[in-house]
Parts: C-alpha cells; structure tokens; sequence
C-alpha cells in the first residue's frame, strides 16, 4: 500500500464515523470531540490527497468546498449558542476560511471570516499564533468592505508588541501586505513555507506528527495558496508565481471562476 493509498482508507473510516454521528440538518452534535471541524480538515486532507495521487482539479476543489460548507455550518450554530467550545470555534481553528481562498470562494470566505473573528483563547495558544490569522482575515473582510472602520494598524501594533525583539516572518509577512510590499510579502511568504517545510521533515524524521498530516500537509501548503490568492485580493502585484510546496497550478486555480458542489453535499459520504 502506498502513502496515498493509506492516507485515502484512512480518511474514508474517518469520514464514515463522522458522517455517521452527524444529526439530521437544522441540529448540531455536541463540541466536545470538534466532529464537524475535524470532518472539514479531513476534506482539507482529501482534497490534498487526491491532488497529489491524481493532479486533477475537480475534485481538489470539491472537497474543499466541503471543508469551507462543514465548518460554515459549525460556526453558524455557534453563533446560535447551540454548539461550540473555545478549543475548536476559535479564530486558529477557522482552516477553512484559507481552503475557500485557496479556491476563490470569497462568498464563503467571508461569511466564515466574520463568524470567527477576533477570537482568541490565551489558555490554549500563544497570541501570535492568533494574531496571525486573525490579522489575514481582518484585512480580507476590510478589503470586501472598503469603508470599515479600519482595525489593521491596530493589530500590527499589537503583533509588534507580542513578538517584541524576536524575528517573524510572520509579523513581515502582515506588514507587506498591510503596505503592498512586494519584496517584503515574497521573502516573508518564502521564509514561512520553508520554516513549515523544515518543521514536517524534523516530525517525519522523529515521527511526531500522524502519518495523514505528513503524507498530505508536508507537500502542499493550502493556507500559502490563500495568502497568495489574498495578496492579489489585497492589489499586491508579486511577480513570483511558484514556492516550495505551493504549486503554481493550484495559485492559478485560486485566480479562476469555479464550479462547487450542492451547499449540503459535504454530509454525503463520497468516493475520493
């Protein structure tokens, strides 16, 4: 069995055992054990998984629809009090919201962005962390709405304050595409994709991480599509096109109108 074929029977239980305790539409399962967020990586994963076996499109798009609509649909109940606990409804968890960038979704991008904002649960990630993200989908709602009141300088400065001395690319990555900084966002954007890359080969080599996040997330990098395909969106003009682990393909395919799925087709259980 290959890694791919391994990571697709693995996900295939996983999803079988999700899909499985999910309630009829109209009701939530219980937040303990996060289903639906961790039903939505899993089509992060998929979507991952079939890309690298198969280089097609379709159903790369697909199942990352399905993430975006299975995460939509767990933060709109949690907006109505009737699902949600701090370890999963915060704004680090919100994976989604880059897998619809990544696939120019921008409708469920921003509706996901606005459900899960500002939120931040200092007993369970350092602020940077969430600053991070936080701050991407800040400047996406501000650029959507162009006459928001604006919150980006005050995060900047707040990420300053965070990190003090230390160097992020993190925080460069931020201020280029606060400023428009070509230069600034490629190195920043490089150094990121790197660090990750140098972080998965450390885990493979320790094997501290599962074997579905390393036969998937260590070669393609969703959330770099979406922040390429943000900084577009934000009029950053880079003249780079490819990275290490962020196919160009997959950055063009993040420019191009796209066809999705029904809105409910991420509770069916379907083949890769």
């Amino acid at each position: 069995m290959t890694e791919l074929e391994y990571v697709q029977d693995t996900l295939a239980a996983h999803f079988r055992t999700l899909l499985r305790r999910l309630p009829p539409p109209g009701a939530w399962p219980s937040d303990e054990e996060g289903d639906l967020t961790n039903l939505a990586h899993c089509y992060r994963l998929r979507a991952i998984a079939g890309f690298l076996e198969t280089g097609e499109a379709l159903p790369y798009v697909a199942d990352l629809h399905r993430a975006g609509q299975a995460r939509l649909y767990y933060l709109r109940g949690c907006a109505q009090g009737v699902t949600g606990t701090p370890r999963f409804w915060r704004t680090s968890r919100n994976r989604a919201f880059f897998d619809c960038l990544a696939i120019n979704d921008l409708e469920t991008a921003e509706e996901l962005a606005r459900l899960c904002d500002d939120r931040w649960v200092e007993a369970l990630e350092y602020e940077d962390d969430f600053l991070f993200p936080q701050f991407l989908q800040r400047l996406f709602l501000e650029r959507r709405a162009p006459h928001a009141t604006p919150t980006l300088p005050a995060l900047l400065d707040r990420f300053a304050r965070v990190i003090g001395e230390e160097e992020s690319p993190f925080y460069s990555l931020c201020q280029a595409l606060h400023a428009a900084t070509p230069a600034l966002f490629e190195s920043s954007l490089e150094a990121i994709v790197q660090r990750r890359a140098t972080n998965y080969a450390r885990a493979a080599h320790f094997n501290d991480l599962p074997p579905l996040l390393l036969h998937t997330e260590r070669y393609i990098d969703v959330q770099a599509v979406a922040i390429i395909r943000l900084a577009r969106e934000s009029g950053l003009a880079s003249s780079r096109q490819e990275y290490s682990r962020v196919p160009g393909e997959l950055c063009e395919l993040a420019r191009s109108r796209q066809t999705f799925p029904p809105p409910h087709a991420w509770r069916d259980l379907t083949p890769p």
